[in-house]
């Protein structure tokens, strides 16, 4: 499975944001762009998907900026990447078939399909359990909690 750049930077963006809301201040794009060492367009870009997706709110004014919408022991890294990219493994992506036909041929009978399903559930079933609040320890700290209680409960 490989991470697109736009799910690494978007969540990158959104730890910027919650790191500074947690102190009662608004990350600035500008801020958030120099921090990521991203440009400002790919920022903003990534700032709008999250507010069209209320993940975080965009305060207007001189002094203005980003703040996150919800707390982040409430928002769940599911919910991010669904926002960034959408599911790992769509329903419909078997009637995108880049092949000669329009369908792929195993479209009735595929055994392939019920892998990649079980793989989107268990990573979703996985980052379900994972806030933004659980990214804002530290990583020794998340990678143990990851390690004894979240692969538990898949």
């Amino acid at each position: 499975m490989k991470i697109t750049s736009q799910e690494e930077y978007g969540l990158r963006c959104l730890l910027q944001v919650a790191q500074l809301t947690v102190k009662n201040e608004l990350a600035s794009l500008e801020g958030i762009a120099k921090a990521e060492h991203m440009t400002t367009d790919y920022a903003a870009k990534l700032l709008s998907i999250l507010r069209n997706a209320n993940l975080i709110e965009s305060v207007r004014g001189k002094s203005g900026g980003y703040k996150l919408s919800r707390l982040p022991s409430e928002i769940k890294l599911d919910e991010v990447i669904k926002v960034l990219s959408g599911e790992l493994f769509e329903v419909n992506s078997c009637e995108q078939f880049p092949g000669n036909d329009d369908k792929c041929v195993h479209i009735d009978c595929c055994s392939i399909r019920s892998v990649w399903f079980s793989v989107s559930h268990i990573l979703f079933a996985l980052l379900k359990q994972v806030t933004l609040e659980d990214l804002l320890k530290k990583e020794d700290l998340l990678s143990k909690y990851l390690k004894k209680e979240l692969i538990l409960n898949l």
